[in-house]
């Protein structure tokens, strides 16, 4: 399991302040995570910056290429 400490280090909390409406609000988020994993990712060594955009942007498009389930009740 995670330790409570390492989280606080590398997840941004993100607290709405000045969106004005839900879609602003959950762009805001994704930002904030991109960023955490990037600085988590380069922090580590993972590999270069640019290998590492590369690997961050093939996850983002895996995850807008799967099924989108609409939860619409």
């Amino acid at each position: 399991m995670i330790e409570n400490e390492e989280l606080d280090q590398w997840i941004s909390e993100f607290h709405p302040t000045v969106e004005t409406d839900v879609l602003e609000v959950l762009r805001a988020r994704v930002q904030y995570a991109i960023l955490d994993q990037l600085n988590y990712m380069i922090s580590g060594q993972v590999g270069s910056i640019d290998e590492i955009k590369k690997i961050v942007l093939q996850e983002i498009t895996e995850i807008t290429n799967e099924s989108i389930e609409v939860d619409i009740d």
